[in-house]
């Protein structure tokens, strides 16, 4: 959402039709494509018919290794979670020819790292949200009981949103 109210074209990825029509009509994402689908792989590609020139990466996996093969050249990733590998799947990366061809830069991405910037990001994304401009969906479940089933639910995707335990 904050690269679309900068004026780029977004596209999404979702788990479900459900999920995707959210993220495109709620959420404004120019495209959502579902991951779930058999022939994500060519709706992917019909999705980025330029290419992709950044990349926020959460997920890894097949979703990661498709936006890889479509980066456009000088590209830019951002790796902030990799939760398709969470439970022992492997990360490997795809054909490092990728690197060297297309010339793109990738960075991890760690909150903590920019502490110094947090008033002024609360201040800004707590604004967006004030105003309707920025929306967000929670999945909330009850009490630290429920905090196992709350993560395997999300490793399976059966949240929509963020996940939160609610203890008090």
């Amino acid at each position: 959402q904050l690269a679309k109210l900068q004026g780029a074209r977004v596209v999404g990825i979702a788990g479900g039709a459900q999920k995707c029509a959210y993220v495109r009509d709620e959420l404004g994402f120019d495209v959502c494509v579902d991951h779930k689908s058999a022939t994500f792989a060519d709706d992917m590609k019909a999705a980025l018919p330029n290419g992709l020139d950044g990349l926020f990466e959460n997920v890894g996996g097949e979703p990661f290794l498709q936006c890889l093969r479509r980066l456009n050249d000088f590209a830019r990733i951002a790796i902030c979670g990799l939760i398709a590998s969470y439970e022992g799947a492997p990360t490997a990366l795809p054909d490092m020819r990728l690197f060297l061809v297309r010339r793109f830069k990738i960075e991890g991405f760690i909150v903590s790292d920019h502490m110094h910037l947090w008033p002024k990001a609360l201040a800004e994304v707590g604004g967006l949200v004030a105003s309707g401009k920025l929306k967000y969906r929670e999945t909330v479940r009850e009490g630290l009981d429920a905090a196992p089933q709350a993560l395997v639910d999300l490793l399976h995707g059966g949240n929509f949103g963020k996940m939160l335990v609610k203890l008090v």
